[in-house]
């Protein structure tokens, strides 16, 4: 089995040094790389083609929020964890918008910080289900709904009652393998579904499929 890659991005040398001397000792994972700011991590994410980024909030020329818009509008199959001082639920209400699939704080154990990464690289979320609704609620409360979302909602009727309750567990930010043990199905299977889940929903990956079932009602 091939190690999961990981870019690791943050302004602080200490930081990133600690957090690949966490990973070295995994050999699961394989860190391809190291950004000093959001503009060497989009370049190196691009060049590199990561599983997963560790990504910083607060950097030098371009912060970790706006890094992770344009790392998963050119990558939408790398998954994005924020990592974070401070256990600030607006934060992770705006990392979830910005196309992250998780938030850490930076005195994660190395055990917690092993277990996220490959759970994000499964396609899991590590958001709390009612964050992830709050920053649903907060992207569409004051704004009319968007030819998007019109369009996801006439989706809705060619979603399977089966792919409807795999997207509610997805939205839970189960793994393709928890999702499998939850519905009694081979995990294979679980991956079809995903697979068809995304392209019914016009979706760019779990995640957005995951906020597109929130957003249009689909998942309540």
């Amino acid at each position: 089995m091939e190690p999961i890659t990981v870019l690791i991005a943050d302004d602080h040398t200490v930081a990133r040094e600690g957090l690949r001397a966490m990973l070295e000792t995994d050999q699961q994972v394989q860190v391809v790389g190291e950004a000093a700011d959001g503009l060497d991590a989009i370049k190196m994410a691009t060049r590199l083609h990561p599983k997963v980024v560790l990504m910083d909030v607060r950097m030098p020329r371009m912060d970790g929020l706006e890094a992770t818009r344009r790392i998963k509008a050119e990558l939408p199959t790398t998954a994005v964890i924020m990592m974070t001082s401070y256990d600030d639920d607006a934060l992770v209400v705006d990392a979830v918008q910005a196309g992250a699939a998780g938030y850490l704080l930076k005195d994660a154990s190395r055990d917690l910080l092993a277990h996220s990464i490959g759970a994000v690289a499964s396609g899991g979320i590590l958001v709390k289900a009612s964050l992830l609704r709050k920053a649903i609620s907060s992207l569409t409360s004051s704004a009319r709904p968007s030819e998007s979302v019109l369009q996801g909602r006439a989706q809705v009727d060619d979603l399977t009652e089966r792919e409807r309750a795999v997207l509610k567990l997805l939205a839970e930010g189960r793994t393709n393998k928890e999702i499998a043990d939850s519905l009694a199905l081979a995990e294979v299977t679980v991956k079809k579904h995903v697979q068809s889940i995304i392209a019914k929903l016009r979706a760019s990956d779990r995640t957005h499929a995951a906020i597109t079932g929130l957003r249009i009602g689909l998942i309540k």
